[in-house]
């Protein structure tokens, strides 16, 4: 990431100069069209260089191998303020299956709650389980009266007989956060990451995060803070966190890496088009495409399973 941030730093440079060059060539047109016109008077020209402040952002993604096993964790916020969302995450994950057994039917599913009050498990669920299942699945976990989703997640794969016994050895991993309260535990995001990464270092896995966002649909009444520390775990993903008060259960798996293959990355912020880079595995390519409209780079081919695919760019910074 630094390395490629340095890269970009020319960038910088170059959009920088051709700002000042424009204003220059501006002023100096302005100046002859005065003395063209007007050949009495002398006009004095002076060029203002306005610079703009910048920063360097890098958009980046893995491209996905197929999935043959699968292992879901959802982990739930069951506090008070949750109940009425128990619906949504019901019908969410059930939509979620049907996307699923598009790519295999080696899964299953499970639900933990933030606190690992007893009863703090419901699970496992498979290619068996009835929707029933899923709509009663939030309903078997104790109220929750911690929100501390990382550490949670942390005791229960670690620690927990029905945790040892769920996490396959060879199955990619999905882990789904839902909560209407930010992340509230000691472990940060960057420590939490990084533990995932450590854990499941021979499979693939994700995360997705089902929270309050800055931009949030949620009624002016509504209380939940936002999930601050899960859009930080999310940003290591390449991702935004999803709003709890949108219709997120429709397109839950397009978050994840069970759409398949992309040739194509969201850019989190608008960029400076000239100074956008591509990078496939680290080196520079130039098949690719940026359209404003979607502020979306379109790659020509598809990455190889596993590549780093990264977008680098310059932004105007406020």
């Amino acid at each position: 990431m630094k390395r490629l941030k340095d890269v970009l730093a020319a960038d910088i440079l170059r959009v920088t100069a051709t700002i000042t060059k424009s204003l220059k060539a501006a002023f100096l047109i302005c100046g002859i069209v005065l003395l063209g016109c007007q050949n009495e008077f002398i006009v004095a020209t002076t060029a203002v260089e306005e610079v703009m402040p910048t920063d360097v952002v890098v958009d980046s993604l893995v491209q996905p191998s197929e999935t043959v096993q699968l292992d879901v964790l959802v982990v739930l916020d069951t506090s008070g303020s949750m109940s009425d969302n128990y619906e949504q995450v019901s019908r969410g994950v059930e939509i979620l299956r049907g996307d699923i057994e598009s790519i295999t039917f080696d899964y299953q599913i499970a639900f933990i709650n933030t606190s690992l009050k007893e009863p703090y498990f419901s699970g496992p669920y498979d290619i068996y389980s009835s929707a029933i299942d899923f709509l009663l699945a939030p309903w078997l976990l104790a109220n929750d009266n911690l929100e501390h989703a990382f550490w949670s997640t942390y005791e229960f794969t670690t620690t927990t007989t029905e945790g040892l016994s769920f996490f396959r050895e060879d199955s990619d991993k999905l882990i789904i956060f839902i909560s209407d309260e930010d992340e509230q535990s000691i472990f940060t995001a960057d420590t939490f990451h990084y533990w995932l990464q450590d854990e499941y270092v021979a499979v693939q896995h994700d995360t997705v995060s089902i929270v309050k966002i800055e931009t949030s649909d949620c009624e002016s009444g509504w209380t939940a803070s936002i999930g601050e520390k899960y859009a930080e775990l999310s940003a290591y993903y390449g991702k935004t966190s999803t709003d709890i008060c949108s219709d997120w259960e429709l397109a839950l798996a397009d978050s994840t890496f069970l759409t398949g293959p992309k040739d194509y990355i969201e850019l989190s912020e608008i960029p400076v088009e000239t100074s956008l880079t591509v990078y496939v595995d680290h080196v520079i390519t130039e098949e690719w495409y940026y359209l404003p409209s979607t502020n979306i780079v379109y790659l020509d081919f598809i990455p190889m399973e596993g590549s780093l695919v990264e977008v680098g760019y310059v932004v105007y910074s406020e």
